[in-house]
């Protein structure tokens, strides 16, 4: 069986006629993530509704990766009811299980049919109690790349849409909290420069990076389309720059 994981989107899902450049910009930066990170793979595959990253190697660094909602360890199979249920057992644990099936290709029944078959299958061989609403274990099943996706664990991920696929901004790092307001511009695909007014270390901003190229200037380089500053409500003061000044903290 092949050991993959299944990437999970939501905001690009929701593009029009350039929503494969936002796809095209996520795979490039789950390629610097794991880079960055030393996890070795062997192919990241974009398919349709998800991507697909072919590593032996632990992979959840990719929950930092801005754009991706969620992620899942799977073992990737042929659309075979057979093995899905064999592989279904084996990712059963303990206690109360359920059976969660979607098919971005309308293969084997409906999802519904499969949860009913394959839950069947283990509650055969385990004996194990069904729980719909609260279930200990969580057996996903997903129909899509021409092959089914078997696994226990969703793992929470950044969301957003991925860094660099909109303007380049400029953040002020006058402080530390410079550095959140960074992330939350990059959580909204900005390709940001640093201006390290604070001097903090070069290795404290490129950790917050996840594998994308750090970029520090001494001013606000011309070609920035926005100064991003770490202004809150409390410590909001004018500013004054020939380009719009956007303040992700002021909420704060």
């Amino acid at each position: 069986m092949t050991k993959a994981y299944i990437v999970r989107y939501g905001e690009i899902a929701l593009k029009g006629r350039n929503r494969i450049d936002f796809e095209e910009m996520l795979v490039r930066n789950i390629k610097l993530c794991l880079k960055a990170h030393k996890t070795a793979f062997s192919e990241v595959k974009r398919t349709f509704g998800r991507i697909i990253v072919y590593s032996n190697d632990d992979c959840g660094c990719l929950a930092d990766v801005y754009g991706i909602v969620s992620i899942s360890p799977a073992v990737e199979t042929e659309i075979d009811i057979g093995r899905i249920k064999e592989e279904a057992l084996k990712h059963y644990t303990k206690g109360t299980f359920r059976v969660s099936s979607q098919r971005m290709e309308k293969k084997l029944g409906t999802s519904l049919e499969m949860n009913k078959d394959i839950g069947a299958y283990v509650v055969d061989k385990t004996n194990a109690k069904v729980s719909l609403k609260n279930p200990d274990v969580d057996i996903g099943v997903e129909i899509v790349n021409k092959k089914a996706y078997i696994f226990n664990k969703k793992i929470e991920g950044a969301g957003g849409i991925p860094a660099g696929i909109t303007g380049i901004v400029a953040v002020l790092v006058e402080d530390r909290n410079a550095i959140k307001a960074a992330k939350l511009m990059m959580k909204r695909g900005c390709d940001v420069v640093f201006v390290n007014k604070a001097n903090i270390p070069a290795e404290e901003l490129e950790k917050e990076m996840n594998g994308l190229r750090l970029k520090i200037t001494k001013s606000v380089p011309k070609y920035a389309e926005a100064v991003v500053v770490s202004d809150t409500l409390s410590t909001f003061k004018q500013r004054d720059y020939n380009v719009p000044v956007l303040r992700p903290l002021i909420m704060e």
